[in-house]
């Protein structure tokens, strides 16, 4: 179980760095077509299989998923501290999620999820075989996946007594004992801590990252770096960088309430809003040098722009277009 989690954990890290919002959008589209394309074929597994559904009920079920509302990366909270800092409440990926299902319509649910989400998502199936409907939809959209260049370790559908939860970031149960649908998944998550880290990517900038009280301090490689804070789901993060690619990386992939650039960790506080199944929100802090502070207070300010944009989206492409001004 080990290789395939640390290979769902490598897929939905670098879907998640990959700040194409069109892309996920794309990718359903063509999973949809591929699906009209075979029709034929998943009719007659549905036939030889004995399967209780239809292919109109395969269909409805990906389109009814697909039209739901994506928080994946929807912010909150948009606001300027003291003309200093950029601060926002942002949805994020919880990372690998284990979801216990088996009824067919529920795992392709869970498929379109996974996608929908950027999240890692492992089926722990209890009537798991290699011949059904599950596994032809599957199939079709790991080639899917690969055509858009997203490692197809993304979703994996596996046997009940092969899923090892305690590896997973977070685990959905979608029926109770007696094998019924429940109504409200039940959940299981990390255990949650106190624990605040600080890591010096920049040692020019160790001096200022020292100021933080009470902080584990972190130094070396990034992903080692974001691995070790991971282990559990910790209250503050800081980085400490002159990159803007690194200071990117480490705000999409750290999975702490707070998570900061080159920003003093007493300003954490507990984002207000409602976690969903698949996503947290997140206080990203990030400073605002001088040379580029009005620019953004303007563009904040400015609701034509694409910082403030439908359902808003794409908040974390503009955090990184910001990065860029700041450090290049």
């Amino acid at each position: 179980m080990k290789d395939n989690f640390d290979k769902l954990k490598q897929a939905s890290k670098e879907y998640v760095l990959n700040n194409k919002y069109e892309l996920t959008e794309n990718l359903l589209e063509y999973i949809k077509e591929r699906v009209r394309e075979n029709e034929k074929e998943i009719k007659e597994v549905i036939n030889i299989q004995k399967e209780n559904i239809t292919y109109e009920d395969i269909v409805n079920v990906m389109d009814n998923e697909i039209n739901e509302d994506n928080d994946y990366k929807k912010y909150a909270k948009l606001k300027i501290n003291n003309e200093k800092f950029l601060s926002t409440f942002i949805a994020m990926p919880i990372g690998v999620i284990a979801v216990e299902a088996y009824e067919t319509k529920e795992v392709i649910k869970y498929y379109i999820k996974a996608i929908k989400s950027r999240n890692a998502i492992a089926i722990s199936d209890v009537e798991y075989g290699e011949n059904n409907v599950k596994t032809l939809i599957l199939i079709i959209i790991k080639e899917a996946l690969k055509k858009f260049n997203i490692k197809e370790d993304l979703i994996m559908l596996l046997p009940y007594e092969e899923c090892f939860y305690e590896y997973f970031d977070k685990v959905i149960y979608t029926y109770d004992k007696e094998g019924k649908n429940l109504e409200t998944p039940k959940v299981e998550e990390k255990e949650r801590t106190n624990e605040l880290y600080v890591y010096i990517e920049d040692s020019s900038l160790e001096e200022e990252a020292r100021k933080n009280q009470n902080a584990i301090i972190l130094k070396g490689n990034v992903d080692e770096v974001i691995e070790k804070i991971n282990e559990k789901k910790t209250k503050g993060a800081v980085i400490y960088t002159k990159n803007a690619n690194m200071a990117y990386k480490f705000i999409n992939l750290v999975k702490s309430q707070n998570v900061f650039v080159n920003t003093n960790l007493e300003n954490i506080e507990k984002p207000t809003r409602k976690d969903g199944l698949l996503y947290e929100y997140e206080n990203i802090i990030i400073p605002i040098p001088q040379e580029v502070k009005k620019e953004i207070i303007n563009e904040i300010k400015n609701k034509e722009t694409s910082l403030i944009v439908k359902e808003k989206k794409g908040i974390l492409e503009k955090i990184k277009h910001f990065l860029e001004k700041i450090f290049n």
